[in-house]
């Protein structure tokens, strides 16, 4: 008797559980919000990537080709499909990585990164750059531009929506290959390319100045981010 009522209480706790879980899953986010990066809960994130791990990746993971840098994935078109998370390698550049900081803006670390995995999605031509892990509140955060006033444009991460015209990304293959033969892209926003300075990454318009910062895209394996009609 005794194990049957024991039994009974711990079905009673894990259901408690699991009404608890699926409360604090239904919680979203409103797409109006200017600035809402929700980072993955520690549950569901796996070790933060460090800029190290992502520079040389090995051949089984990764390789270059004359058709433009294919990988186990698919080649460079699939990391531009939406099919597969990446590391975006700023070049020039030795072992730096872009990741979204703790105050959700898109930056240029040299240490581990726990939010420096991104999906690109394609919407009509131009992509909207995502974080490759969902928030607290069940949806991926997109890269935006942001208006600073008389301050350089940055980018941060909000609640993703492609309406909108700062969230849709640019992607121009470049000539030049990085060190290990990758494709390398530049990116921009209406004209504000993403460039690396001294103060961060901004968007900037070029104008009589040359492109300063391209990227490599570093294969991480496929996409776990559910597919949306």
């Amino acid at each position: 008797m005794r194990t049957h009522r024991s039994t009974v209480l711990l079905g009673v706790v894990a259901a408690a559980g699991l009404v608890m879980a699926q409360q604090a899953c239904s919680t979203g986010r409103k797409s109006g919000d200017p600035v809402a990066f929700n980072p993955p809960s520690a549950s569901s994130s796996a070790a933060a990537p460090s800029p190290a791990q992502f520079a040389a990746p090995s051949a089984s993971s990764s390789s270059a080709s004359s058709g433009g840098g294919a990988s186990a994935g698919g080649g460079a078109g699939a990391l531009l499909a939406g099919k597969r998370q990446i590391v975006i390698a700023p070049i020039p550049s030795f072992e730096s990585i872009v990741a979204v900081d703790a105050q959700g803006r898109l930056n240029v670390t040299d240490g581990e990164a726990e939010h420096g995995l991104f999906v690109l999605t394609p919407v009509n031509g131009k992509y909207l750059i995502k974080t490759a892990k969902a928030g607290a509140g069940g949806e991926p955060s997109c890269m935006g531009v942001k208006s600073n006033g008389s301050a350089s444009l940055t980018v941060v991460a909000a609640a993703c929506d492609a309406g909108r015209a700062g969230q849709l990304f640019t992607i121009t293959e470049q000539k030049a290959k990085d060190a290990k033969g990758r494709p390398t892209y530049a990116i921009s926003n209406q004209g504000a390319f993403l460039q690396v300075f001294p103060k961060g990454l901004i968007a900037e318009e070029l104008g009589d100045s040359e492109l300063e910062t391209t990227y490599a895209f570093v294969d991480n394996g496929p996409s776990t981010l559910p597919a949306l009609d």
